[in-house]
């Protein structure tokens, strides 16, 4: 008698991966059960689940080398879509990020993201690519930085990093060294450490000790020498190119209570929504800071701070706990899987989920700056959610062919 096996899912991600869409629905539902605009939304992101259920498991069942021919079509098409968003994209709260399609909106970054994942995935799946060469460096920079470059245009900013932060997991797991990874990432460190510090005397010391241990050739030296010399000049300028949102946002997140009924106002109630949460919660629906709509974006981009009015340390925790489930277990896929493609595409996917869990958490609890970026699987929105599933989809799809080289 034969027995019945199950397939080879990585059952552990996909059962993680549910319990936080449950979690959603649930989280949704109480941040828009109280009467007004968002009143309802609830039954709309259950129709996007059952959509998205649909399109992951096609997803899942193709090959992933079909993913590898068809990775150059689909950049174009999101290329094209970025660029549409632009011209006659609708707008929200000074943001143009969608495309209408009559009682359906669609957000082409989420699209983009993937695309570039597939590009970028083959790209380093070539093999004759050496990453100790500069001339290889270049081409999936230009790669990640033009949908990049679309995306922040929108603004979008928070989606729009998670293109580096791609790009930069890809470099290393095609086998660039972490020195050199250092050394391609020292103007982002160059402009950071000069708003930390003000000056541009931390940033020369590390860079310095940076160039002894690497030890690049030549050519190399000169070149990010020169690079790292025009951003130390121009990066004075840098503030007053920003947008005065951006400002706002940077300045808030310093000190938010400079402007406690203005910009600082979201940090500040999500702040006192989750403290009041306490260890166990104020129970499911019984959420006052939700209840009497100080808290804005709730249903949104501040879903978090519902959990944890609402269910407590131990609800975020838990949300936490499952986020680290699928992102331990997705990176495991690229671990095990034998065919090059596969493993980038799902370290890929990972290092773009982990990016917006982490940027979206420490945002709702003032360690980071507002920057407009949904947390996935609880989030309202459908594109977003679509996209996170069509993500597991192609995790399992990894999982399903782990053995093939």
């Amino acid at each position: 008698m034969t027995r019945a096996r199950l397939p080879e899912l990585d059952w552990p991600l996909l059962l993680a991966a549910l319990g936080l869409v449950l979690m959603g629905l649930l989280t949704v539902y109480s941040a828009t059960s109280i009467p007004g605009a968002h009143q309802g939304l609830w039954m709309k992101q259950l129709v996007w689940f059952g959509l998205a259920t649909a399109i992951a498991m096609v997803v899942a069942g193709i090959h992933f080398r079909i993913y590898d021919s068809l990775a150059w079509p689909l950049y174009s098409i999101s290329l094209v879509l970025l660029v549409a968003v632009l011209l006659v994209g609708s707008s929200k709260m000074g943001a143009r990020r969608w495309l209408d399609f009559g009682p359906v909106q669609f957000q082409p970054s989420e699209l983009a993201k993937l695309a570039t994942t597939f590009v970028l995935a083959r790209f380093f799946d070539h093999s004759k690519i050496d990453l100790r060469r500069m001339r290889w460096w270049l081409p999936p920079l230009f790669i990640t930085l033009v949908p990049f470059a679309l995306v922040a245009k929108e603004p979008d900013l928070g989606t729009a990093m998670s293109f580096p932060a791609m790009l930069v997991a890809m470099y290393f797991w095609a086998g660039m060294s972490p020195g050199r990874l250092l050394l391609g990432l020292s103007p982002v460190f160059n402009v950071a450490l000069f708003f930390l510090t003000g000056s541009v005397a931390w940033f020369a010391g590390l860079f310095a000790t940076l160039l002894v241990f690497v030890r690049p050739r030549l050519a190399v030296l000169l070149l990010f020498v020169a690079i790292n010399g025009v951003v130390a000049y121009e990066t004075p300028h840098l503030w007053g190119r920003l947008h005065d949102y951006q400002k706002r946002r940077i300045e808030t997140f310093v000190n938010p209570e400079n402007d406690p009924y203005g910009a600082g106002y979201q940090i500040i109630q999500s702040k006192i929504a989750i403290g009041s949460g306490g260890l166990l919660g104020k129970g499911y629906l019984k959420g006052s800071q939700k209840a009497l709509a100080f808290l804005p974006m709730r249903h949104t981009d501040f879903i978090y701070s519902v959990v944890g009015e609402e269910f407590g340390l131990l609800g975020a925790l838990t949300a936490v706990l499952l986020y680290a489930v699928v992102i331990i277990r997705g990176y495991r896929l690229a671990v095990v899987a034998r065919d090059g493609f596969a493993s980038l595409l799902a370290v890929g996917i990972v290092t773009a989920l982990f990016f917006h869990v982490m940027v979206n958490i420490l945002m709702t609890v003032g360690w980071a700056p507002v920057t407009g970026v949904p947390l996935p699987f609880l989030s309202y929105g459908g594109t977003a959610l679509i996209v996170n599933c069509v993500q597991i989809g192609l995790l399992q799809n990894v999982a399903l062919r782990r053995r093939e080289s």
